[in-house]
């Protein structure tokens, strides 16, 4: 029904690509001129908008290619990739269209329309529910977890201001969160699903 998000060979390649990143970050980083490379238009935040708008990409193509909860699960993900890319994006306020990114008329706007687009969804697939949150809650989802918490120990060093580096740490742990729900999207593509069990079984 889902992916496997949690195989071993998939694991393994995920977090050997997640150690590359960080050492590309330590290598590549300033850390004489931290102020500017940790600023919005430094790599780790241009990374984080390519890994999420890859992401976002991966996890709609995964839902197209998958049937019933494992569709509605990859294009739940694939709209909240959509939702953390424009809370990542910064634009200068120059014009109509950068004015309404920016405003708070576009965050309602946004918020109304994603509401909108999943009562429509769940309601024409109401029995696909059950299933997605059990998986959402199983042991296979684990890779999520594991996203999340990188996130949130991201949002803990931000908070440790007389940490040395805290904002290089938090931006690097956001980037790799990031960096794992690329992989995770790529994987909802290329994974074979798993079949579901059948009555007797």
């Amino acid at each position: 029904m889902f992916p496997s998000y949690a195989s071993r060979s998939f694991i393994s390649a995920m977090l050997v690509l997640l150690l590359l990143n960080v050492l590309f970050f330590f290598f590549v980083t300033d850390f004489d001129n931290l102020v500017v490379e940790m600023g919005e238009a430094g790599l780790l935040e241009n990374l984080q908008l390519v890994y999420l708008g890859l992401a976002a990409i991966a996890f709609f193509i995964g839902g197209l290619r998958s049937e019933g909860p494992a569709r509605m699960f990859a294009i739940g993900m694939s709209v909240l990739m959509w939702i953390f890319f424009f809370r990542e994006f910064e634009i200068e306020p120059t014009g109509p269209v950068s004015n309404y990114i920016k405003s708070h008329a576009f965050r309602w706007h946004e918020a109304i329309i994603v509401i909108a687009f999943a009562a429509v969804y769940v309601f024409r697939h109401s029995d696909y529910v059950r299933p997605v949150l059990t998986f959402v809650f199983s042991r296979k989802a684990w890779p999520f977890y594991l996203a999340a918490a990188l996130i949130a120990l991201g949002e803990v060093f931000e908070k440790m201001h007389g940490l040395a580096f805290n904002e290089f740490l938090e931006e690097v742990l956001e980037s790799l969160s990031y960096f794992t729900l690329l992989c995770l999207g790529v994987r909802s593509i290329t994974a074979p699903q798993q079949a579901p069990r059948s009555a007797t079984a």
